[in-house]
């Protein structure tokens, strides 16, 4: 009876030793470093968006987070590396307002799909912006001169399809008009060719116009998000003035498609916490950002309308 009794207990602690690591594996996300991809430059604006986040992610995860920029092929190379990878939680990467650009532009074997969307944390949109002497005064004023001569209108993009075009042939739709768009190498071109009266109009960041504002050398006519920009809530948006344009670029968190159900859980209720955080809302405002609250559905449902979006930017472009 005794040895019976020795040998049940004997039993007993052994699948106790045996289950308790597996009930702890379940639990322990992250175990080690965890490895983001961020597919633009160093000290560029998706970098200094992710590297905002991701300081304060270590502490919430208690691991470091190492963050690796792989460039080139227009934040091709970078996406095809995270997709790539291990789908264990270990690799993440800045999901971001270009990603659905790939499958409508046909520009490289990349789908939304390959990917876990787990949250969103910040975003920008761009500014209709004009010189301080324009003749606009209002965007309905830009509007009536578009109307007046239409295609004579120059308006300060970067690259022709891009970040700052498509969003701008979805105004000409919904406001019944023809611009036409030039095409600078960055954000600080155009605010100098639009002071210097080379064009008439830009659609860019706030970050790279606001000083300029400041100084009463440029104004802003409407503002391409959903709600007015805290810093000018005297800029109307766009949808406010009856044209259904909300263009928020943004920044998230992802990962290969796949991952274990507990590190995506995990990850989610961290970028939460971050996103509660008034400090990082700070953080973001100083870059000319704002924070985007969206968990792994909301951020899902914002990159698959910006697919949508872009898919009718480009029909209208061709």
């Amino acid at each position: 009876m005794q040895t019976s009794r020795l040998l049940s207990a004997v039993a007993l602690a052994a699948s106790l030793a045996i289950a308790a690591p597996a009930a702890h594996a379940q639990t322990s996300y992250p175990e080690k470093a965890v490895d983001w991809i961020v597919m633009w430059r160093a000290g560029g604006g998706a970098d200094t968006a992710t590297r905002t986040f991701t300081d304060r992610l270590e502490t919430v995860l208690g691991e470091d987070i190492i963050v690796k920029n792989i460039t080139g092929g227009g934040g091709g190379i970078g996406y095809t590396a995270a997709k790539s990878a291990k789908a264990d939680g270990y690799t993440l990467v800045t999901i971001q307002g270009d990603l659905p650009k790939f499958e409508p532009m046909g520009l490289a074997p990349i789908a939304v799909s390959d990917f876990d969307i787990i949250a969103g944390f910040a975003y920008q949109s761009p500014m209709i912006v004009v010189g301080a002497d324009s003749p606009y005064e209002t965007l309905d004023d830009l509007i009536a001169a578009a109307k007046d001569a239409p295609g004579t209108i120059a308006v300060a993009t970067t690259d022709i399809g891009g970040v700052f075009h498509q969003p701008l042939v979805l105004f000409d739709e919904a406001a019944g008009i023809e611009t036409r768009a030039v095409a600078f190498e960055g954000s600080a071109q155009q605010a100098v060719n639009l002071m210097g009266g080379n064009v008439d109009a830009a659609v860019t960041w706030v970050k790279a116009t606001a000083p300029y504002v400041e100084e009463g050398k440029l104004k802003y006519l409407g503002y391409m998000s959903a709600e007015r920009h805290p810093d000018y809530p005297d800029v109307p948006t766009l949808a406010e003035l009856g044209y259904d344009v909300i263009w928020q670029h943004p920044y998230g968190v992802g990962a290969p498609a796949g991952i274990p159900d507990e590190a995506k859980a995990k990850l989610e209720a961290a970028a939460a916490e971050i996103r509660s955080d008034p400090e990082f809302a700070a953080a973001l405002e100083k870059q000319g950002l704002s924070v985007l609250n969206m968990d792994s559905e909301a951020y899902a449902q914002h990159i698959a309308r910006m697919q949508s979006d872009m898919e009718r930017a480009i029909e209208l472009i061709k």
